[in-house]
């Protein structure tokens, strides 16, 4: 097999080349474990500029969870690669089978491979590998405030009692109930093409699927994203966005704003006034007017953007509406949408957008 030349493109390709960059918020709680020792289970962690350790998700958690949750919600559309794909190796190394792309060309069939990309290691010295750039890229999670140590210790009595034996097995595990931020960044022109720029083999050629299928596989991931789960430890933890950023960018110059936001507290006040009413000895009416003042704190998110380059979707149905018209070249130029949970706050504020019909 030839070795793969790397293509320079010129500004105007590059100019063409279109975008969709998701900035999620969501609320999860200890989602992704290291290794840990003996009987102590521990979160991912990473230290950040300030010296304080945050809880990370890491993004091969993240694709894990997209990849089973759309397969549960496209079954026939996102099959999963199984024995008949896949080919394991020694030292824990696994790969699409090489057929896939050289002989029928099916490579593409599968959504986890168009999206995510892939290496098949060539088992002779002198061939190089066959690779994929992943056009969907899948950033690290990380909790919005630090790690303050929390855990919870706990034993297997109850079983050990009814099977007769004696002792337990106790074990500690790290909790972190918080908010967390990742993005997701579609290369809209590379989804649903492999060409031999790519992948270097002349034989094989392009690999090309239907465009009408390929702006179905996003809209897919798109909305898989926004309705993710995570099963993890016998529980269903839901991942959707409180709060997202969507860039529909047109002109290959993309913007992320992953690192533009930051949460804050914000005081909601409500008064509930009371009225009863009584009656004197004389009949007269005494009215007693009480005032109640119920405070409550809710997250607030901070945005380093101009509140008139973004527009406020209020439903999940209109932002997928949005993104069908950007994928049909339905909106040109580069447009920003805040999708946000009606309780959430942001500064600034977003007026709604206008959609015509």
């Amino acid at each position: 097999m030839s070795s793969s030349t790397n293509k320079i493109e010129t500004p105007q390709e590059s100019n063409q080349r279109k975008f969709i960059v998701l900035d999620i918020v969501f609320y999860g709680s200890s989602l992704n474990y290291d290794q840990g020792t003996t009987n102590y289970q521990e979160l991912k962690k990473i230290t950040k500029w300030d010296g304080k350790q945050y809880v990370l998700v890491s993004r091969y958690a993240l694709r894990y969870s997209i990849l089973h949750w759309a397969n549960k919600l496209y079954p026939n559309e996102w099959k999963l690669a199984g024995n008949k794909e896949l080919e394991a190796e020694e030292g824990g190394v696994v790969h699409p089978k090489p057929d896939l792309v050289k002989k029928n060309k099916s490579i593409l069939n599968f959504p986890e491979f168009d999206l995510f990309g892939f290496m098949i290691a060539q088992k002779g010295k002198e061939e190089v590998a066959t690779t994929r750039v992943s056009p969907v890229k899948v950033s690290h999670a990380l909790s919005l405030t630090p790690y303050s140590y929390d855990s919870h210790f706990m034993a297997n009595l109850d079983v050990m009692r009814r099977a007769g034996g004696k002792g337990s097995n106790p074990v500690t595990i790290e909790e972190k109930s918080d908010f967390y931020a990742y993005n997701l960044i579609i290369d809209v022109s590379r989804v649903g093409k492999y060409t031999v720029e790519e992948h270097g083999d002349q034989e094989v050629g392009d690999i090309i699927i239907d465009e009408n299928m390929k702006k179905e596989r996003i809209i897919q991931l798109i909305e898989t994203v926004l309705n993710l789960k995570r099963e993890i430890k016998g529980r269903m933890e839901d991942l959707s966005p409180w709060l997202a950023v969507i860039g529909l960018y047109n002109d290959g110059k993309y913007e992320t704003y992953l690192d533009k936001m930051e949460l804050a507290k914000s005081n909601l006040y409500k008064i509930i006034t009371k009225e009863k009413e009584t009656r004197d000895e004389e009949g007269r009416v005494i009215r007693e007017i009480e005032h109640e003042i119920v405070e409550k704190n809710a997250p607030k998110f901070i945005i380093d953007i101009n509140s008139n380059s973004a527009k406020l979707v209020e439903s999940k149905d209109k932002l997928l509406s949005q993104i069908k018209d950007f994928l049909s070249n339905k909106i040109t130029g580069s447009t920003i949408l805040i999708y946000k949970r009606k309780f959430i706050q942001t500064d600034p504020e977003f007026q709604p957008l206008t959609l015509e019909g």
